[in-house]
C-alpha cells in the first residue's frame, strides 16, 4: 500500500495541472495584472470608431460587441507624443512609474510640463498604485479643455474608481457626456458597478449609452462591455443580475412593464456575454446562464450555435452535449448544418447511439435529410460498432438520396463516391464476415461502377486478417504492390504487420516494416504498435520498450499512446507494478496522453497481484476525475479480479452498477457473471442439487447466446476470449466455459449436444474447431474415461497448432522475403505453448491407460516439432513417470529441466537467523509458464521412488546400480529429497504413506 500515492500520481493527463492553474485564480501581479486584464497592454487607444450606429437587434449587437470595437492602435501623432515623453523624461521601461513622475516633477516650466501631461496620464494608467491614481486625477485637472479627450476622461474615471470615489467618477462621466457627446468611461463605470452589484446604477449607465446611440446623427459605435468582458467573475455577476431582474419583474406593477423590458434587455446582454465569453468561461455556471435565457425566451438558434461552437473550441464536449439536449427539451431549434456536424462528431467519438439518432432526427426535421458527411460519419461509427443492419439502412438511404438528386438534375454529379461504400465493407470486416466483404467488394465495380479505392482494398485485407486467412491477405497485398494506380500506404502496411503479429511472426513484422521504408511509405504509430506487440509476444519485452523510446523521436502519423499501453499490459501481466509505475511517469515526461486503455492496463496490473479493490477505486474515482469515461471493458477487468479472489458478491455488485448506469453488458462481463453464478451455486449446493445448478448455468448460457449484440461480435478488447478469431470469439467464450462446467458434473450427453451445436454455428469456411473448445472437450472426456475421443481431439489440436504456429516459408515469393531473417524455430515463439493445457489432459489419459511409452513419445515428438512444455507440463509428466516407476527418466528430466529454478526448501530458509525471503522479482518470475522449477508434489513422488530404491538396493543389484547412478548424475534432485523436512501434511501422508 506504500505505493498507492506514487501510482495514482500519474493517473491524470499530462495537461491537467496546467488546466488547474489556469482556473485556480486570476493570477495578476501587482503592477502588470491590471494592465492585461483591462486590455490596456498597449498604452492609449480610442474607445470609439466612425461606424454607423449598431442595429438594435439583440444577437447582431451582441455579435458585434463580442469583438473589440475599439481601435487599439495608436495614431501616428499619439506614437510620436509617447516617443517624446520617453525621450524627454529619459524612460527606458513602460512600467517605471515612480521615475516618470520624478522626472516630470523636475521640469520647472509650464511649457515643459504641459505638452507631456496627456502622455504621462497614459503612461501611468496601467499602474494599480493609489498614488498614481491620484497623480492622474491631478494631471487631468491641469489639462486644457481641448486636451480632455475621451481617453483622458476614461483613464481619469478609472482612477477615481481605483480610489473608490464613485461620486466623482459619475460626475466626471456626466461632464464628458455633455462636453464631448461621447459616453467616455462608461465601460469602466459599468464594470465597477456590476462588480459591486449596484444594479440600478449599472442599468442607468447602460441606458445612457443606449440613449446616446439612438440620437439622430450619431455615427459612433461604443462598446460599453469591453472592461466587463475581461472580468473572471462575469458568470457569477450575470447570474446575480438575472436574479435581481427576475425579482424586480415579479414585483413590478403593470404600468412599468416597458421599463422592465429594458431591464431584461440589459440583463440578457450581460448574461449572453457571460455565456459566450471564452476568456471568462466558467463550466459550473454555463448551464445556469443558458437556462436563464431560456426562461426569458431569448435563447435563439444563433445563440445555441454560438454556444456549441464555444464549448467545442474549449473542448468542453460534455457541456456541449448537455447544451444540445437542453435545447431540444425546450423547443425545436433550427440548427445550422455545421453545428449538427460538430455535435454528430462528438457523439460518434463517444459511441453514443442515442446522440447520433437525435442529430439525424434534427437533420430530417430541419433539412428533410442528412448531408452526405452526416451519413458517412454515422455509417463509419455504426460500422466500428459492428451494427451491420443500421449501416445497410443508412447506406440505402444515401443511395436513394443520390438517385433522387440525379433524377431531378441529370447533369448533376452523383452524390455517391467510392469511399462512401467503405463503411459497408468495414462493418462486415469488423464482424469477421469475410464472405460478405468479398461479395460487396466485387459489387463496387459491377453494381456501382467504381474502381475499388485503396481504402476498400485495405478493408478487404483487414477482413482476411480478422479470420487469420494469411494467404489471401498476402494475395491482396501483392496485387496492390503490382498496381500502377494504387500503392500501399501506412494503413496497408500496419494491417499486414498486424496480421503477422497475430500469428506471432516477429521476423515477418520486421521485414514488412523494412519494406515500407524501402517504398518510402510514411511511418505511422500503428506500424510501430505492431512492432512493439510482436516483440512482446516473442518474449523480448526489453526490445519492445526500446522501440517505444525510439518512437518518441520519430515523426509519426497518429497517437503513440497505444504502443505504451501494450507495454504497460505486458509488465502488468508479469506483476511488475514498479515498472508499470515507471512507464506511467515516462509517458508523462514524453507528453504521451493517457487514455482509457492506459487505465485498464493499470487496473489489470492490480487485479493480477490480487488487489481488485484498488482497481475498483481507479474505475470509480480516478477515471472520472481524469475525464476518462468507463467502458464495459473496464468493468470486465475488475469483475475478473474479484472473481479470482473469490469475492463473488462484488462481481454481482459491478453488474448491477452497470445496469444502473445504463451501460451495455459486454461479452466479458456476461461471462464473468455466469462464472460467478456457477461458483456461488457450487458453494451453496447440497447433495442432489447438481442438476438444478447445471440447469441455471445452461439457462444463463442460452440467454447470453440469444442476446448477442453487434458490438459483442466486433469488439476485439475482451477478457476471457483467448486467442480466437473475431468471427467466432463470442460463442467460443461461452461454449468453452459451459462445456467445461457440464463435463465436470458428468452430464456427458449435454456435452456432446453443446459440441455439436457449436460446430453448427461455425462459418462454412471453417472446418476445424478452435483449440479453445477442444480443451474443455478433452477435460469432459477424461471425466467420462472416453480415451478414444481424447486421442481424436488431441490429434485435431496438434494438427491445428502446427498449422497456426509454423512460420511462413521464406521462399522468395512474398514481397518482404528478401528483408526477412530466417530463424531456426520450427514453431513461432508466440505459439510454442499453445498445447500446454491439452497436453496435460492427454498425458493423464495415457497414464490411466498405462501407456508410459506413448507418453514419452508424445513429449519427445512435441519437443521435436518445436513446441515447448510449460512448468506445469514438466512437473505433471515427471510425476506420472515416477508413479509408473520410470525413475531413471523422471530423475534425469527433473535434473535437466527443473532444478535450475530450484531455490531450496522454504522451511529451511525460515529456520535461518535472518529470514531469507526470495526477492520480489524472483517470486514474480516463478509465476511465468516458461520459468521451470520442481513443485512440491513432484519432489514427493521422486522421493517415494528414491526411498523405494533405497529399500530394495540391499536385495537387488540393479536397484543399487540405479540408485548410485541417480546420486551421481542427478545430485541436485537427490539433495532436494535428502534435505526435505517431514511435515506430515496431507500430500506427504498420501504419497509417502509407507515410508
Amino acid at each position: 500500500m506504500a505505493q498507492t500515492g506514487t501510482l495514482l500520481e500519474f493517473l491524470y493527463p499530462s495537461g491537467t495541472m496546467n488546466i488547474l492553474r489556469q482556473y485556480s485564480g486570476w493570477g495578476a501581479d501587482s503592477q502588470g495584472g491590471r494592465l492585461v486584464r483591462n486590455n490596456l497592454d498597449r498604452i492609449g487607444y480610442r474607445q470609439y470608431s466612425s461606424f454607423a450606429k449598431d442595429s438594435n437587434t439583440d444577437m447582431t449587437e451582441t455579435a458585434a460587441e463580442t469583438e473589440a470595437v475599439a481601435d487599439n492602435v495608436l495614431s501616428a501623432a499619439d506614437n510620436a507624443s509617447m516617443k517624446r515623453l520617453y525621450e524627454r523624461l529619459g524612460l527606458e521601461k513602460n512600467y517605471d512609474f515612480e521615475e516618470a513622475w520624478r522626472q516630470y516633477s523636475l521640469l520647472e516650466l509650464e511649457s515643459e510640463q504641459g505638452p507631456l501631461r496627456m502622455q504621462l496620464i497614459r503612461y501611468l494608467s496601467p499602474s494599480e498604485r493609489i498614488v498614481d491614481a491620484e497623480r492622474i486625477i491631478k494631471l487631468f485637472e491641469l489639462l486644457d479643455p481641448e486636451e480632455r479627450t475621451p481617453i483622458a476622461y476614461r483613464l481619469t474615471i478609472r482612477s477615481y474608481l481605483r480610489l473608490r470615489n464613485l461620486a466623482d467618477a459619475m460626475t466626471l462621466h456626466e461632464t464628458g457626456l455633455k462636453t464631448l457627446a461621447i459616453p467616455a468611461g462608461s465601460e469602466e463605470l459599468l464594470a465597477y458597478l456590476v462588480k459591486n452589484s449596484s444594479w440600478s446604477r449599472a442599468f442607468s449607465i447602460w441606458q445612457q449609452v443606449q440613449d446616446f446611440r439612438d440620437r439622430p446623427g450619431v455615427k459612433v459605435s461604443y462598446n460599453i462591455f469591453e472592461v466587463l468582458d475581461q472580468d473572471p467573475s462575469l458568470s457569477s455577476q450575470a447570474l446575480d443580475l438575472a436574479e435581481y431582474a427576475n425579482r424586480r419583474i415579479g414585483n413590478a406593477p403593470p404600468e412599468k412593464s416597458e421599463e422592465f423590458l429594458s431591464l431584461i434587455n440589459f440583463a440578457s446582454r450581460i448574461v449572453r456575454r457571460a455565456l459566450l465569453n471564452s476568456q471568462t468561461f466558467n463550466p459550473n455556471k454555463f448551464m445556469a446562464l443558458l437556462i436563464v435565457l431560456q426562461n426569458w425566451k431569448l435563447a435563439t438558434p444563433m445563440l445555441y450555435d454560438q454556444a456549441i461552437d464555444l464549448l467545442i473550441n474549449l473542448q468542453e464536449t460534455k457541456l456541449a452535449v448537455r447544451c444540445y439536449r437542453q435545447a431540444r427539451k425546450e423547443n425545436d431549434v433550427n440548427w445550422n448544418r455545421p453545428t449538427l456536424h460538430k455535435l454528430l462528431k462528438i457523439f460518434c467519438v463517444h459511441h453514443s447511439i442515442i446522440g447520433m439518432q437525435a442529430v439525424l432526427d434534427d437533420f430530417f426535421r430541419i433539412y428533410s435529410s442528412p448531408t452526405r458527411l452526416a451519413y458517412k460519419m454515422c455509417m463509419s461509427e455504426f460500422a466500428a460498432q459492428g451494427d451491420a443492419q443500421t449501416v445497410h439502412a443508412l447506406f440505402d438511404q444515401l443511395c436513394e438520396k443520390s438517385a433522387e438528386k440525379k433524377k431531378l438534375n441529370p447533369k448533376t454529379k452523383t452524390l455517391l463516391q467510392v469511399d462512401d461504400l467503405a463503411p459497408v465493407l468495414h462493418v462486415h470486416a469488423k464482424r469477421g464476415e469475410v464472405q460478405e466483404v468479398v461479395r460487396f467488394f466485387r459489387s463496387i465495380k459491377s453494381v456501382y461502377g467504381f474502381e475499388p479505392s485503396l481504402l476498400c482494398w485495405n478493408i478487404l485485407i483487414s477482413a482476411y486478417g480478422k479470420i487469420r486467412d494469411t494467404d489471401r491477405a498476402y494475395a491482396c497485398f501483392e496485387k496492390l504492390l503490382d498496381d500502377e494506380t494504387l500503392q500501399p500506404d501506412d494503413y496497408t502496411f500496419g494491417t499486414m504487420m498486424g496480421i503477422c503479429t497475430t500469428r506471432g511472426d516477429v521476423d515477418r513484422v520486421i521485414g514488412l516494416y523494412k519494406l515500407a521504408e524501402q517504398l518510402q511509405v510514411q511511418r505511422s504509430a500503428a506500424m510501430i504498435d505492431t512492432l512493439v506487440l510482436s516483440h512482446i509476444r516473442d518474449g523480448d519485452i526489453d526490445k519492445a520498450e526500446t522501440i517505444c523510446e525510439e518512437a518518441a523521436g520519430m515523426e509519426l502519423k497518429g497517437s503513440r499512446t497505444r504502443m505504451w499501453n501494450q507495454l504497460l499490459v505486458a509488465y502488468a501481466m508479469q506483476r511488475d507494478l514498479v515498472t508499470v509505475n515507471r512507464l506511467l511517469q515516462r509517458m508523462s515526461q514524453l507528453g504521451v496522453d493517457y487514455d482509457g486503455y492506459t487505465y485498464s492496463a493499470l487496473m489489470q496490473a492490480l487485479c493480477v497481484v490480487r488487489q481488485p479493490d484498488r482497481a475498483y477505486s481507479i474505475l470509480t474515482n480516478v477515471m472520472p476525475q481524469a475525464g476518462i469515461s468507463s467502458t464495459p471493458f473496464h468493468y470486465a477487468i475488475v469483475m475478473g479480479g474479484f472473481l479470482a479472489t473469490g469475492e463473488l458478491h462484488k462481481v454481482f455488485d459491478l453488474s448491477n452498477r452497470m445496469v444502473k448506469r445504463k451501460m451495455r453488458a459486454s461479452a466479458s462481463s456476461k461471462l464473468f457473471e455466469l462464472q460467478a453464478q456457477v461458483v456461488e451455486d457450487e458453494r451453496l449446493m447440497e447433495e442432489g442439487q447438481a442438476s438444478e445448478m447445471i440447469g441455471r448455468a445452461l439457462e444463463m448460457f442460452q440467454g447470453a447466446i440469444a442476446a448477442i449484440d453487434p458490438q459483442d461480435i466486433s469488439d476485439t478488447t475482451r477478457k476471457g476470449a483467448g486467442n480466437v478469431p473475431v468471427d467466432i470469439a463470442y460463442p467460443t467464450m461461452f461454449y468453452r466455459y459451459i462445456i467445461f462446467v457440464v463435463g465436470q458434473y458428468s452430464e456427458f450427453s449435454t456435452v456432446d449436444k453443446l459440441y455439436d451445436a457449436f460446430k453448427r454455428i461455425l462459418p462454412g469456411y471453417r472446418q476445424t474447431v478452435p483449440l479453445e473448445i477442444l480443451y474443455p472437450m478433452m477435460e469432459a472426456k477424461l471425466v467420462e474415461r472416453d480415451h478414444d475421443a481424447i486421442q481424436r481431439f488431441w490429434e485435431l489440436a496438434l494438427a491445428q497448432a502446427k498449422g497456426a504456429g509454423t512460420p511462413l516459408v521464406n521462399s522468395g515469393n512474398l514481397p518482404e522475403d528478401h528483408l526477412t531473417e530466417v530463424r531456426s524455430e520450427k514453431i513461432l515463439p508466440a505459439r510454442q505453448l499453445d498445447l500446454v493445457r491439452h497436453l496435460t489432459v492427454y498425458l493423464k489419459s495415457l497414464n490411466i491407460q498405462m501407456k508410459s511409452d506413448v507418453m514419452t513419445q508424445t513429449v519427445n515428438g512435441l519437443l521435436e516439432d518445436g513446441f515447448l512444455l510449460d512448468n506445469h507440463n514438466w512437473n505433471s509428466y515427471i510425476e506420472l513417470l515416477a508413479r509408473r516407476h520410470a525413475y531413471k527418466l523422471a530423475f534425469e528430466l527433473c535434473e535437466t529441466h527443473l532444478m535450475d529454478g530450484w531455490t531450496g526448501w522454504a522451511r529451511i530458509r525460515w529456520s535461518l537467523p535472518e529470514r531469507n525471503r526470495l526477492p520480489l522479482d524472483l517470486r514474480n518470475t516463478r509465476k511465468k509458464p516458461r520459468h521451470l522449477r520442481p513443485k512440491y508434489l513432484t519432489i514427493l513422488y521422486l522421493a517415494r521412488g528414491y526411498l523405494e530404491l533405497q529399500s530394495m538396493a540391499a536385495e537387488s543389484t540393479a536397484d543399487e546400480t540405479l540408485l548410485n547412478y541417480l546420486e551421481t548424475n542427478c545430485p541436485r534432485v537427490v539433495r532436494a529429497i535428502t534435505t526435505m523436512q517431514r511435515v506430515d501434511d496431507y500430500l506427504e501422508r498420501t504419497v509417502l504413506r509407507n515410508f
